[in-house]
Formats: structure tokens, sequence, C-alpha cells
């Protein structure tokens, strides 16, 4: 193959590869994170390109009066994370997952780790997992996913999972998973799938790369200019 040939398939590859799927597994300890946003009742963490918002009861008293101590965290980076049920301030609610990418593009999610905090088991309960796709909520109601137990139990649901308990591969090419739940709950293995596209330099320096060929091939006189001169 012609090296010039050659060079034109080498950028075509570069720009036009295809993006390709990366399974995340979190959480371990090799992953860094950082706070990205903290508010009232929330905190929100990035990690791996993705952004993890979860309730915090922070304005919680303990009955005791005075200002807000919050309620002690059960699990923390790198074992999971915990959403709390938040009980005090202006707006009271559910322990809530937020999950989201950094760059807002779509991803899957094939399997998560739950553990209770608080007890179910007299109710019964349900994880409800509800997926946004431009704000617009993917289903007409929220996909359910049973955790009926006591505190310390650990439910697992992938994509083999009954559908009568819910899927996890109808949780697929949504930008945004609300997972809610009445008392505090912990992820402590979730998977997510999303796809990686070639960073915006990595074409720009192969461009520049040709360019700079191609300059160096139009100053190299050929064989037979060289052949003349030396004459």
């Amino acid at each position: 193959m012609k090296r010039s040939s050659l060079l034109v398939t080498t950028l075509l590859l570069a720009i036009c590869s295809p993006t390709r799927a990366v399974v995340t597994d979190f959480f371990n300890s090799s992953q860094s994170y950082s706070l990205f946003q903290s508010g009232a009742t929330f905190d929100t963490i990035s990690s791996e390109g993705y952004l993890f918002t979860y309730t915090r009861d922070k304005l919680f008293t303990g009955g005791l009066g005075g200002g807000p101590i919050g309620r002690p965290v059960m699990i923390d980076w790198p074992a999971g994370l915990e959403a709390q049920a938040v009980t005090t301030g202006p707006t009271t609610g559910p322990a809530t997952f937020t999950i989201k990418r950094v760059d807002g593009s779509v991803f899957d999610l094939p399997a998560f780790t739950a553990k209770l905090f608080g007890n179910t088991a007299a109710t019964g309960a349900a994880i409800e997992i509800m997926p946004l796709l431009n704000g617009q909520d993917g289903f007409a109601d929220p996909l359910t996913f049973d955790v009926t137990g006591y505190a310390g139990n650990s439910f697992t649901y992938n994509t083999t999972t009954p559908l009568f308990l819910g899927n996890t591969s109808t949780l697929r090419g949504f930008d945004t998973y609300n997972m809610t739940l009445f008392v505090d709950f912990g992820l402590t293995d979730v998977q997510l799938n999303g796809l990686v596209v070639p960073e915006p330099g990595t074409a720009t320096f192969v461009i520049a790369g040709a360019a700079l060929l191609g300059f160096s091939r139009r100053r190299r006189p050929s064989p037979w200019h060289r052949q003349e001169a030396e004459a």
C-alpha cells in the first residue's frame, strides 16, 4: 500500500472510529471521586464520568432542639453510597439516587445491588426506578424491584432478573435514572454501561500529523530531480 493511501486510511479510522461501550462497575477503592455539588438535603459526587446525586437528612435535629445535626451515614465511598429519607425541612421525601453522566449522554443500568438501612418486612417495599430521556419519563410507571426485608439485607438485580420483579434489561438508552425507596438504602454495587467516543484531541493530532507528512512529501525532491541535479 502506498504511504499516501495508508495515511488516508489511518486518518479515516481515527476520525470515524465507532464509539465503544464500556461497563464501569462501582464501587471500589481504585476509583477516585470528587464532590461536584452539595445542598441542604443532597450531595452530588463525580466519578469515572458519572454523577451520583443522593439525598441526605442534613436538617435533622434529633428532637433535642438547636441547630441541625443530620443523621449518621451508614455507608460511604468506596464501600458504596447511601441515600437517606429526608424527614426535616421545607421539602421531605423518600431516599433517592439520581445517576447521570457528566457529558449528559445516554447509558445503560444493567445491574445493581441495594442494601437496606431500615426495615421493610412489615409493609413490603420496592425500589422504584424511573429512567428519563431529555427530561421525559421513560415509562408510564416506574419499574419496581422488591426489597422486602430487614436492615442489613442486600438485594441484587441484573439482566437475568425475572420480569415479574422488573428487569434491568429495560434500563437502556436513557440519560438519567432516578431510584427511590421510602427508607434509607445504599448502593453497594452498580454497573453502568456508557458509550465512549474518541477524544477530540485524537483526531486533531492525527490531522496535524497528516498535514506535516504531506508537507514533507512536497518538500522532498523526486528521484528524477535528484539524478538531474547530480548530473
